[in-house]
């Protein structure tokens, strides 16, 4: 072959591959762009589809357009009182459950010292689940209000409190629309897996309107506690950004039910998303929806022990062979657990012919079931199994602050609270330290001059044992024409009885 010869066929053969480049580059461009056509055709875009199945680019714009609406804005206002000591038990526990998972709170009054009021206001989101305006949301987001207001679109509307619970940080609010409201269908968290793809709605920041923020489920059944009663929820963790606000909105499957409620974030320094956040699997708040209807609340067994789990370590020291069971380290008073013999030292490791994981199983499992309820224990003590039959009571209600503080200004310059379980634990307290717990004390009255501090556990009162804030006060009318009243208090692990003037 000439030189002439080769050079034609080498310009066929170059223009022949562009050809076939250009037609590939062209399909691949053709492509995505008739995709993106047939998609602008609302009837042409398929539905989202469930969980482990495929999803389309426009699977969660669908699902913003249709499930949006259903999320409502949850605004609230509560009037507190505000002591020269400080907010309460914010400044003996540090921030309180709103600020850190909901966000700063807007506080009026003078700021300054002295007793005075202060209105506390914020902001979170809720779910439409049925057409008559029942909202699901959070029990912090609502919890001690005396106003709340329910943002639907341009409408207001004032929300009447059906039912809460401190447990699993639910609440149920009902309002009266005067529009056709979006129903968000609850799905089956049982069902959610980890890598999942999932949709967060709210109103961050209270910025106004919902936003959507988009990611996977990154963990399942992590254990919180989220109220002050000490059983934990197995929440669904995610990277889908929740931001303070979206506390009480939906986290939604590609199927767009919601699988969870968003309750909080875990973060250090600003209170804000870094790709840590909670939900409360939807299938919990279920199944407290019919007694949050019914009767405002939430009526569990309670078998009236302190558990913790077994390491290894201690496990050993049992005999065991491996760490499983729930380990009893004290026992409550006139409790079923006391009445039916468990003792401190015992380590549950079954109940009703299943076995026991750890102490968060067997809280789950007592706090499923209803007072009355005889639940059959296997309980290894002293090296020998025994079976131990519990008849569970009442776990006891949680107090609100308002119904178990007890402010006293002017004569006496402080503020109390009844010691519960959780506060003994925060305090670090033994469980048989009986008293009240010392919340705020005004400068310049007579509970500082006697040298009263917050986080001081008055236990008695003229000799008095004191158990309640009633307790207290009975004891102090008592000694009131006296014009003063001697008090043991108990501050860390040391005792030390003052003098309390009572002008």
């Amino acid at each position: 072959m000439n030189t002439r010869s080769r050079t034609i066929a080498s310009f066929f053969s170059v223009a022949m591959a562009a050809m076939l480049f250009g037609a590939v580059v062209t399909n691949q461009i053709q492509r995505p762009a008739a995709a993106q056509a047939r998609n602008l055709d609302p009837a042409a875009s398929p539905a989202p589809v469930g969980p482990g199945g495929s999803i389309t680019l426009d699977t969660f714009k669908e699902i913003s357009k249709r499930q949006t609406a259903g999320v409502v804005n949850i605004g609230t206002k509560k009037v507190v009182k505000r002591s020269r000591g400080g907010d309460q038990l914010q400044d003996l526990f540090g921030d309180d459950f709103m600020e850190r998972f909901f966000g700063p709170q807007d506080r009026g009054g003078s700021g300054g010292g002295g007793s005075d009021s202060q209105t506390q206001r914020s902001l979170g989101s809720g779910i439409v689940i049925d057409k008559d305006g029942t909202i699901l949301t959070n029990r912090h987001v609502i919890d001690g209000a005396d106003e709340i207001t329910v943002s639907i679109g341009r409408h207001d509307y004032p929300a009447k409190l059906i039912g809460k619970d401190a447990r699993t940080d639910v609440a149920l609010l009902k309002i009266e629309p005067k529009e056709s409201l979006t129903v968000l269908a609850l799905g089956d968290s049982d069902q959610t897996e980890v890598g999942e793809w999932v949709m967060a709605v709210g109103n961050p920041f209270g910025l106004g309107g919902n936003s959507v923020t988009v990611g996977v489920v990154s963990y399942k059944g992590r254990p919180l506690t989220l109220g002050t009663q000490g059983t934990s929820v197995d929440m669904i963790q995610t990277d889908a950004a929740i931001n303070p606000g979206n506390s009480g909105g939906p986290l939604l499957n590609t199927r767009g039910e919601v699988i969870g409620i968003n309750t909080l974030i875990i973060t250090r320094g600003v209170p804000q998303s870094s790709g840590v956040g909670f939900a409360v699997p939807i299938n919990v708040a279920k199944e407290i929806l019919p007694q949050l209807r019914s009767r405002g609340k939430v009526v569990r067994g309670w078998l009236g022990v302190s558990i913790q789990p077994l390491s290894d370590d201690m496990a050993r020291t049992y005999k065991m062979k491996d760490s499983k069971g729930a380990l009893i380290s004290d026992v409550t008073s006139d409790s079923p657990a006391e009445k039916a013999g468990l003792k401190p030292d015992d380590v549950v490791v079954g109940v009703d012919g299943r076995g026991i994981e750890d102490n968060g199983d067997l809280s789950r499992y007592i706090a499923s079931k209803a007072p009355g309820t005889t639940v059959h224990l296997r309980v290894l003590r002293a090296g020998a199994e025994q079976a131990i039959d519990v008849t569970l009571g009442t776990f006891p209600e949680e107090q609100s602050g308002d119904e178990s503080d007890s402010t006293k200004h002017g004569a006496l310059g402080m503020t109390l609270r009844n010691l519960t379980p959780s506060l003994s634990d925060q305090l670090e307290l033994p469980r048989n330290v009986k008293g009240v717990v010392v919340t705020g004390v005004e400068a310049g009255e007579a509970a500082e001059e006697a040298g009263l501090a917050r986080g001081d556990v008055i236990v008695s009162v003229n000799g008095a044992a004191v158990g309640t804030v009633s307790d207290f006060e009975h004891e102090i009318d008592r000694a009131r024409p006296d014009g003063v009243a001697r008090i043991r208090v108990r501050r860390g692990s040391s005792y030390s009885i003052l003098a309390l003037k009572l002008k």
